[in-house]
């Protein structure tokens, strides 16, 4: 079966005397031995194929049976899909109590805890956050009593950028939505 993958070269099927120019035209006499041996190498492949099916008809035999049995299965499995799906849509989950309840009431719940739990990563992220920021200002106050005003400083610019603290910008400090009213009034009444 090698033999006919390999590549046939036009040019060795001609008998003509200068054959190395490949823009050199062809005469009739040429062209029809051309498509003869063309023809004969055509039958000698056909001949080929045919003693290899024979050859090995017991195995093509057993792929062909192979094949059909896959359809078949096929077949069965799509018919099963179908006939799951016409049980499931003639008969509606929800119609079946689970667990003293309904599927529908399940996922609800479910949905209602995911969400709860959302909101509950957000604190605490939220919480990690503040006492992060608890901490900085911790080694900031530290910093001023031990007299390291350099590092100090610092700590209340990397504060003042935070918190959106600016004489410059005109939106409301992030710190504003953290505290309550009362909270501000408390604090904008406070001694210094």
């Amino acid at each position: 079966m090698e033999s006919l993958f390999e590549n046939i070269n036009f040019r060795d099927l001609l008998s003509a005397q200068d054959l190395s120019d490949p823009t050199s035209p062809l005469s009739a006499p040429d062209l029809h031995l051309l498509i003869q041996r063309l023809e004969s190498q055509s039958l000698q492949i056909r001949s080929q194929v045919r003693s290899y099916l024979v050859s090995h008809r017991e195995d093509f035999a057993r792929l062909f049976s192979l094949c059909n049995d896959a359809v078949s299965q096929t077949r069965e499995v799509s018919d099963n899909v179908a006939a799951i799906i016409r049980l499931l849509s003639d008969r509606p989950i929800d119609a079946e109590p689970l667990h003293g309840g309904k599927v529908s009431s399940c996922v609800s719940e479910m949905k209602v805890k995911k969400e709860e739990l959302k909101v509950k990563k957000e604190l605490l992220g939220l919480v990690g956050t503040v006492v992060g920021l608890n901490k900085r200002l911790e080694s900031v106050k530290e910093a001023l009593r031990s007299g390291r005003f350099e590092f100090a400083a610092q700590g209340l610019k990397e504060f003042k950028v935070a918190f959106r603290i600016d004489e410059k910008d005109d939106r409301e400090p992030l710190v504003n939505w953290l505290i309550s009213d009362d909270e501000k009034e408390e604090l904008s009444f406070a001694p210094n």
